[in-house]
């Protein structure tokens, strides 16, 4: 797969109608190198957060301060130009699936993300494994296979169903019927995380991100652009 800045305006724009969002509130940030082995191809970053040393490879490449300058003001996103191996198709379902996030965003919330990182983070020092039931992969996997099934045409979907990193993105992944409860539930059961805290404090943590999430109100982001920005990096 090579990236077009065209073809990704129109698959963004596509994919947002899709989600009820709007594509301007987005910025993407395209890297202008082939992917490297064992990389996340693409990736979305909350408003409202910020690329750290563990962020994932792509967002490192475009650099912790490129994506500062968009802090609180625009969903953002993150791919390599260059994917090889991956079809061409599969551009649209990964939009699809990153835009699910960003839709958790505006329904949820900071707090929701401080949750679904723990949780992420806990699931990654185990060696990854269990890491597509995550509650929010779960939704954003869902989310992208019903977009994958209405949009392209049966060949196409075949030809990323045939692509074994791409394929999660194409199968039905029952998403939980609560994602916020879903998550904190799975940290509740969890004992790797937040080690300096007593059984208490991880309660009430718990407990108040609960509260948090229920009382979000998203800001409205900056969506003066009259289409979504793309910045090849």
């Amino acid at each position: 797969m090579i990236v077009d800045s065209n073809n990704l305006l129109g698959e963004l724009e596509r994919a947002c109608a899709d989600a009820g969002l709007d594509p301007t509130s987005f910025v993407v940030f395209v890297v202008d190198q082939p992917r490297p082995d064992g990389t996340t191809p693409m990736a979305y970053l909350q408003p409202a957060g910020v690329v750290l040393p563990d962020t994932v490879s792509v967002f490192r490449m475009a650099g912790a301060e490129r994506a500062g300058r968009y802090r609180l003001r625009s969903h953002r996103l993150a791919v390599w130009r260059e994917m090889p191996g991956y079809p061409q198709h599969a551009l649209g379902p990964m939009l699809r699936h990153e835009l699910e996030h960003a839709r958790r965003w505006e329904r949820s919330g900071v707090s929701f993300f401080e949750a679904d990182d723990l949780l992420r983070s806990a699931v990654r020092r185990t060696g990854g494994e269990g890491y597509g039931a995550i509650p929010s992969e779960r939704e954003a996997n869902d989310a992208s296979a019903r977009y994958a099934r209405a949009a392209l045409p049966r060949r196409a979907f075949d030809e990323v169903w045939a692509h074994p990193e791409c394929r999660p993105l194409v199968t039905a992944a029952d998403a939980p019927e609560d994602v916020v409860a879903a998550t904190i539930d799975a940290l509740e059961a969890r004992l790797d995380w937040g080690v300096l805290l007593s059984p208490a404090e991880r309660t009430r943590y718990l407990e108040a991100l609960r509260g948090t999430i229920a009382g979000w109100t998203p800001p409205q982001l900056d969506a003066r652009r009259p289409v979504a920005r793309i910045e090849l990096v």
